[in-house]
């Protein structure tokens, strides 16, 4: 940009700015007071920082690079009262609604009121009244599937076995068996934080009867209808399970319809905005990391793929 032209702009924004409308030649000017009103730029202007500017027709940005961003938002970096480096926000986008409008463009992206982002993923079917939207997985609404290095967390053949069952009293025998109609509450915290569901594998060993064992959430009414594992007197059996995580403390309850000894292992957690301890989590030279596969996946196509 020259100085002729850097000067003419500054000159409208000075004009506008002022709800005025200037005219004249050099030396001269004539001004008559305009109604003021929201800033806006006119076509082909810059838009007016630090104030509300009404779009109209929408902006278009098209770059001029096969490579390079049409757009870029550079976030400031501050530092904190802890001494903490934390980027400042570049660009807001305001909640309003409990959705996005299904009418929106391919593209368009909204926040509800609940902090939630939606986009606009595809184009309706010529039967669909309106486009598909899907909702932007962030910290607060999406569920993360993170596997570990698999952990015992209870075997009730042992004293330290049974160091994370909550209740053992009453509900265990002089051998540690998890005795028939009772119910323990096994204590994940060490494992995950906030957890919203749990994989792993149960094992019941020298039951004493013919029976069913169940691992559901704690704080939840046992289902009736329902058995994680069934077995025989004296047998030992496995069976891999999922179920939910109490949703105030990370308790599974467990039940036995007959006395037996029960192991409980657990290879993987689900959670949100919660965390799995770092400690059981697999080394880089165990599994990628999320960057890894990124560029993996960029690299190759499936065995499927031509």
């Amino acid at each position: 940009m020259n100085k002729d032209q850097d000067s003419a702009i500054g000159r409208r924004h000075l004009l506008r700015r002022a709800g005025t409308v200037a005219a004249g030649l050099a030396g001269t000017a004539a001004v008559g007071a305009a109604a003021a009103g929201p800033a806006q730029a006119a076509p082909g202007q810059p838009v007016l920082q630090g104030q509300v500017n009404e779009a109209g027709t929408p902006t278009t940005l098209r770059g001029g690079s096969a490579t390079s961003a049409t757009l870029r938002l550079e976030n400031p970096t501050i530092t904190n009262m802890e001494g903490v480096e934390v980027a400042s926000p570049a660009l807001r986008l305001t909640p309003n609604g409990e959705s996005i409008n299904q009418k929106s463009e391919m593209g368009s992206i909204a926040m509800d009121r609940s902090g939630t982002i939606w986009a606009v993923t595809s184009e309706a079917m010529p039967s669909e009244t309106g486009n598909f939207v899907e909702y932007i997985r962030t910290e607060t609404n999406t569920n993360q599937l993170v596997p570990v290095v698999p952990q015992r967390v209870i075997d009730t053949r042992t004293a330290a076995g049974r160091a994370r069952i909550v209740n053992p009293a009453g509900n265990l025998d002089s051998s540690g068996r998890l005795l028939r109609g009772r119910t323990i509450q096994v204590n994940l915290d060490e494992f995950v934080y906030s957890g919203q569901a749990v994989y792993g594998n149960v094992t019941v060993t020298g039951a004493l009867a013919a029976g069913f064992l169940q691992v559901y959430p704690h704080s939840a009414q046992r289902p009736l209808a329902f058995s994680t594992i069934n077995f025989q007197a004296g047998q030992t059996l496995s069976n891999f399970f999922l179920t939910g995580i109490s949703p105030v403390i990370d308790y599974i309850s467990v039940h036995a319809q007959q006395t037996t000894h029960v192991i409980l292992d657990v290879v993987a957690f689900v959670v949100a905005a919660g965390r799995v301890n770092p400690a059981i989590l697999p080394t880089d030279d165990q599994l990628a990391t999320e960057d890894q596969r990124t560029q993996l996946a960029g690299r190759t196509k499936p065995s499927w793929a031509k």
